[in-house]
């Protein structure tokens, strides 16, 4: 892939937008100053401007998953069009750079917009039109209630607190207390989801959820501790962590050791949780010290483009306090 983060900008390329993140990405865009061609007619009412009728030299479009975002332009516009993003979005990762099917001389990239982005989205969004926590997280989970909520956010903007708590709990809570499964989405830097890992809910609020998994023949991730029959585990989600925890267990209880992941910033969803792996772990085997594994993994996707230097900082700031918290328990 090639490597984004360098000198220059692309604030003369004319940028059309479409999509589910259009008013945040508008908003983003004209605070700094881009030139927006072709909007749709909501984005003309809702900003009330004069935008040109212009050829654009970059194209933004929803993915079909309405997890981020493609780009298609011109290949050095492109690239420092997606340094602009991941410089003001912390968490947003290109899962793919390629040319154009059909056009050799274009360029498209496949953006992942992770909690933290999605996050700094909807304050954009609320900028210019009324607009719930979570917003575009729920847009891809229940496009119609939101719509609901908003509508009902407009008339009563006093009870925004509550509609929020309604739509989290109708939306998210109640589906996955019903299904009593819980499934990961561990989306690896490529885009490509990782092997499922399912388990029985055991514990869930507002803002968290526990899940217990049974195991197979094999040998513990990172731990490198064989699995023994009636081994089990605990999944720990935290909305808005860096971190997930999964605790090892033998069966009558005695703990094996703790894999902590660092990744972007964990949503929950009907089916449990979504969060993109940032390849640095922590580790910690019962009775030892934890220690960090993958380091070298986490570098190499900053220097190839993958993700900003700054969320590379991020993660290494977190899997460092994590480090520290556990050496002092």
């Amino acid at each position: 892939m090639k490597t984004l983060h360098g000198e220059g900008n692309a604030m003369n390329a004319r940028i059309k937008v479409r999509g589910v993140y259009s008013t945040a990405i508008t908003r983003l865009l004209l605070d700094w100053d881009y030139v927006v061609v072709d909007p749709s007619p909501k984005i003309r009412e809702r900003f009330g401007l004069d935008f040109p009728e212009a050829p654009h030299d970059i194209l933004i479009c929803d993915r079909d998953d309405h997890q981020g975002i493609e780009i298609v332009g011109e290949p050095e516009r492109l690239c420092q069009f997606i340094t602009f993003l991941q410089e003001r979005l912390l968490d947003a990762v290109v899962v793919q750079l390629s040319a154009e099917d059909d056009n050799d001389s274009l360029m498209r990239g496949r953006i992942e917009f992770p909690g933290y982005s999605k996050e700094t989205l909807d304050v954009l969004r609320v900028g210019v039109t009324p607009t719930l926590a979570r917003h575009h997280r729920l847009r891809a989970i229940d496009p119609k209630s939101v719509e609901r909520a908003e509508i009902d956010l407009q008339q009563h903007p006093d009870q925004k607190e509550a509609i929020e708590r309604r739509l989290m709990e109708e939306t998210i809570l109640m589906p996955l207390e019903k299904c009593g499964i819980v499934r990961l989405e561990h989306i690896r830097p490529s885009g490509k989801l990782a092997r499922f890992r399912e388990g029985m809910l055991i514990e869930s609020s507002e803002d968290r959820i526990v899940f217990k998994r049974s195991f197979a023949e094999g040998r513990y991730d990172g731990l490198d501790i064989p699995i023994r029959h009636g081994d089990y585990g605990l999944t720990e989600l935290q909305e808005g962590s860096w971190v997930v925890r999964h605790s090892y267990f033998h069966r009558d209880g005695k703990p094996i050791g703790d894999y902590f992941n660092i990744n972007t910033p964990v949503e929950l969803y009907p089916f449990g949780a979504r969060y993109l792996d940032l390849e640095v772990d922590v580790i910690r085997r019962a009775g030892e010290a934890p220690f960090l594994v993958d380091r070298e993994k986490l570098a190499l996707l900053a220097q190839n483009g993958v993700i900003s230097p700054d969320l590379e900082q991020k993660a290494m700031e977190v899997a460092e306090g994590l480090m520290k918290t556990m050496a002092v328990s």
